[in-house]
């Protein structure tokens, strides 16, 4: 399986030859194409993610008692849980399943608003505050990064 960025600006393909390539080596056949915007959350997102905001909250669970919380994987497992949760009904039965999503198919702003309401709940659980809603988890992320935070 191939997957491209495809780069549209005022209706039409910039970037032509990209696309051109990725179509050029398959056989005579039938393909589905699918279409989604690229905006997944950034880099520097989740590196302030893995980096920062998971390591600050898995020693806060753990300050509060929660002692199965051992590595970062269960904090994020956690977080996921709390943030990220989705009831799945079943039309026939009634019966609702949950099922959790996933961070790396957040869009840069949904990711952007589960951190801030990671903050949040850090702010009103677990009594420390990470972010500043006046500054954006790039800026964040930078300033981390040198070392000013």
């Amino acid at each position: 399986m191939s997957e491209s960025i495809i780069h549209i600006s005022n209706g039409e393909i910039v970037n032509k030859i990209t696309v051109r390539n990725a179509f050029k080596d398959l056989a005579d056949g039938r393909y589905s194409l699918k279409i989604e915007a690229a905006n997944k959350r950034s880099l520097n997102q989740n590196a302030y993610y893995w980096g920062v905001v998971l390591p600050l909250v898995k020693d806060g669970l753990r300050d509060i008692g929660y002692r199965e919380i051992k590595t970062i994987d269960d904090t994020h497992e956690a977080l996921k849980y709390m943030f990220l949760k989705k009831q799945i009904g079943n039309e026939n039965t009634g019966e609702v399943i949950e099922i959790l999503g996933s961070t790396a198919k957040l869009t840069t702003v949904n990711f952007n608003e589960y951190i801030e309401d990671i903050a949040k709940w850090c702010a009103e659980f677990l009594g420390f505050c990470f972010t500043h809603a006046s500054r954006s988890i790039t800026n964040i992320f930078k300033l981390w990064k040198t070392g000013k935070i």
